[in-house]
């Protein structure tokens, strides 16, 4: 791998850790501070179900979005072989795709904190932490990204 392709995979890998330990974070404060005894919406399972569906589209629409954010960047990398524009778009790419899934876990937080219902909390975080570590980068994959889109397609012509 190049030096551009191994800074961008370093400086992946440390947004994305500190994206992953944010969901963290929210885990420990549902954990130690203390929530008072009467929610403020007793009968929260309709918002449940509305958070359930906002959550579940996001994560449904995470990989198109991510595969159209990297489609240009992609042809252009297959023409001209210089890298900067395809890393910049794959950290963009993985950064949005993160951050929605940080979306999923901060439902879960608003969830918790209307109804007092830590359950719902973590298994709207365990389904981030889990897609996030799905995600998570890896070197083989940056070198497949650069390697599967500096191949051109090939041509064929139509016999005459």
């Amino acid at each position: 791998m190049s030096n551009a392709a191994v800074r961008h995979f370093q400086r992946l890998q440390l947004v994305c850790s500190g994206i992953l330990a944010s969901v963290a974070v929210y885990a420990l404060i549902v954990a130690v501070l203390p929530w008072p005894a009467q929610p403020a919406l007793p009968q929260g399972e309709p918002l449940l179900w509305g958070f359930a569906f906002l959550a579940a589209v996001n994560l449904v629409t995470i990989m198109p979005v991510y595969r159209v954010m990297l489609a240009g960047p992609r042809r252009v990398f297959a023409v001209s072989q210089q890298p900067e524009r395809l890393l910049a778009a794959h950290f963009a790419a993985h950064l949005t795709a993160f951050a929605r899934l940080e979306a999923v876990a901060l439902l879960g937080l608003g969830l918790f904190a209307l109804t007092g219902r830590r359950d719902w909390f973590a298994i709207f975080t365990a389904v981030a932490a889990l897609g996030m570590l799905v995600l998570w980068p890896r070197r083989a994959k940056v070198a497949a990204l650069l390697q599967a889109a500096g191949q051109l397609p090939e041509v064929t012509t139509a016999p005459q």
